[in-house]
């Protein structure tokens, strides 16, 4: 009996660096896409994440019979506290919700992802119908820097409602 010649298996170097070339070239014309999916992502989490906070507050007033407060946060004392400057219109390092009467916040955001850009009056004053309270800047404008178009404004009407629209639709 002759033995048999043993089978060769797995790819030669050629076999190897064509499948590495497809691949990168795949990876070229994938990740673009993939990088502005992220960031579109990142702006509707955040946008929608803002949005629940606002109708929880609102929804709070209402049950409460309280004024109920949203505004954007300083975490460094504790407990956390409203930013009462009305020139820091910079949300991105987050928010809590206080009831009228109380130093504890109800709910709280920490900062959002870095490159998320969250700007908007400082505080949100919903009373007791949930209507908003002295308001006249009924808007937040929401950018990721990493995603062309990934752009998000919160629209609010003084009856305390809000909507999410993408882009630079005017409220």
């Amino acid at each position: 009996m002759t033995a048999k010649p043993p089978l060769q298996s797995g790819l030669t170097l050629i076999e190897l660096l064509v499948a590495v070339a497809v691949l990168a070239i795949l990876l070229s014309i994938g990740m673009p896409s993939f990088q502005s999916m992220v960031a579109q992502n990142r702006a509707t989490s955040a946008a929608n994440e803002l949005q629940s906070t606002l109708q929880f507050a609102r929804s709070t007033a209402i049950a409460q019979a309280r004024p109920v407060t949203v505004c954007a946060a300083n975490f460094a004392t504790s407990p956390p506290t409203c930013i009462t400057s009305p020139t820091v219109r910079n949300w991105s390092g987050g928010w809590i919700v206080l009831q009228q009467g109380q130093t504890q916040p109800l709910r709280e955001r920490r900062a959002l992802h870095p490159s998320i850009s969250l700007t908007g009056h400082p505080q949100r004053v919903y009373s007791t119908t949930g209507t908003l309270l002295g308001q006249t800047d009924t808007q937040f404008d929401l950018a990721v820097a990493s995603g062309p178009g990934a752009t998000r404004r919160v629209c609010m009407s003084l009856s305390g409602s809000s909507r999410i629209v993408s882009g630079d639709v005017v409220c």
